[in-house]
């Protein structure tokens, strides 16, 4: 049994779900959901320390302050930092925590597992660990050029500080080229799925569900007026709509009035699952981009397909080569191409729609479940020894 500190800003999944309702406008739980996954996978045969940083805003979360918490959960040790509003302090306060933390907790052979995407965390892993002879892995789940809102300096900020780690894990191969800059050992691992156990959604007819970022440059309004020209010759279908970054009047506006469209907000991963499980497909609407294709995997194409039904997506390289037809390719994110898609899910018999959600369930449950991820990771761990 390896022994792991994990420095991330990700929460236990029960302590994020209560940590939801202080904000007004909720942080992208997308990090949030791989690195929780990831974390508890790596627990299946190795001790995790986690040290998280979590994520803290002024204006949109109604804390004064985040407590100091320790939490137990088999093999994993939950290590919260005390965080406050004040930026000095939190970057004074939070070095001194992580590396107390740090100091406790590692052996000679810890490896530490990095987040590459957040500066605070970048941050305070290099200033604990530059004394350290220990073993550091970079977890790459983005480009920081993807980041909504942010800077030149961030992402020359993470790049330069991240590039010389000892092992990295990232989602695609343009990753890996961009932060493994001196062809370290990698592992190219496309997302994690955990077993979707929730009772699906019922009272609600026939619907098709959306749950991610609400941005337009992701597809949201697209979705919309796809499900509106789709409602025009097919009736008794609703489109479910949940997530974070919402413009909410924008939604409203998009939406305007039909009663067949309903916005849930931000909800907790749970009750996505359950939304997902009872849908009758569910949707990735994501426009392709060259760099979104290069940087990214939709994680919520993989979480759709581990619910057992018809999953709809726009085009991803990687997902086509290794899930194939097992997904319903939409040509485009226009509103023609989505509600082709939409059509063509209503088109098949319920058989035909249960035929095609098992047989991708289990595809991408062989290769991206909990226990698959903790078995590449622990033969690619090896590499470091």
């Amino acid at each position: 049994m390896r022994h792991i500190i994990y420095i991330t800003t990700a929460m236990d999944k029960d302590d994020f779900a209560n940590y939801l309702p202080h904000w007004k406008s909720s942080p992208n739980p997308s990090n949030q959901n791989f690195h929780n996954k990831m974390i508890r996978s790596l627990a299946i045969n190795n001790r995790i320390d986690v040290i998280s940083v979590r994520p803290f805003s002024k204006s949109l979360c109604d804390l004064k302050n985040l407590k100091k918490e320790e939490k137990e959960d088999g093999n994993i040790s939950w290590h919260y930092i005390a965080i406050q509003r004040d930026i000095f302090r939190k970057l004074i306060n939070g070095h001194r925590q992580v590396n107390t933390l740090v100091k406790k907790y590692a052996k000679d052979d810890t490896i530490v597992f990095v987040d590459t995407i957040n500066p605070a965390i970048v941050h305070f892993a290099k200033h604990s660990l530059k004394r350290k002879k220990l073993r550091v892995v970079g977890l790459c789940t983005d480009s920081p050029s993807n980041i909504t809102g942010t800077t030149r300096s961030y992402t020359v900020y993470l790049l330069s500080h991240t590039n010389a780690y000892s092992g990295y894990i990232a989602l695609t191969t343009g990753l890996d080229e961009l932060f493994n800059v001196s062809k370290k050992p990698s592992l190219i691992l496309e997302g994690i799925v955990e077993e979707n156990l929730s009772n699906p959604k019922e009272k609600i007819g026939k619907y098709f569900f959306f749950g991610g970022a609400l941005l337009a440059r992701y597809g949201i309004y697209d979705l919309i007026k796809a499900f509106r020209l789709f409602s025009k010759t097919n009736k008794g279908y609703k489109l479910m709509i949940s997530g974070h970054h919402a413009d909410v009047k924008g939604i409203n506006d998009a939406i305007g009035g039909d009663k067949n469209i309903k916005y849930l907000g931000a909800i907790t991963v749970d009750e996505c699952y359950a939304y997902e499980k009872g849908a009758i497909a569910n949707i990735n609407p994501r426009p392709f981009s060259e760099d979104l294709d290069r940087y990214s995997i939709p994680s919520k194409t993989l979480e759709y397909l581990e619910s057992g039904v018809p999953t709809i997506s726009v085009k991803n390289s990687k997902l086509q080569k290794v899930i194939g037809d097992l997904i319903i390719w939409s040509k485009s994110s226009s509103d023609k191409e989505l509600a082709k898609a939409l059509e063509h899910v209503v088109s098949l018999t319920k058989e035909e729609r249960k035929a095609l959600g098992d047989k991708a369930k289990e595809k991408v449950h062989d290769l991206y479940s909990l226990k698959s991820v903790n078995k590449k990771v622990n033969d690619f761990l090896k590499k470091l020894d």
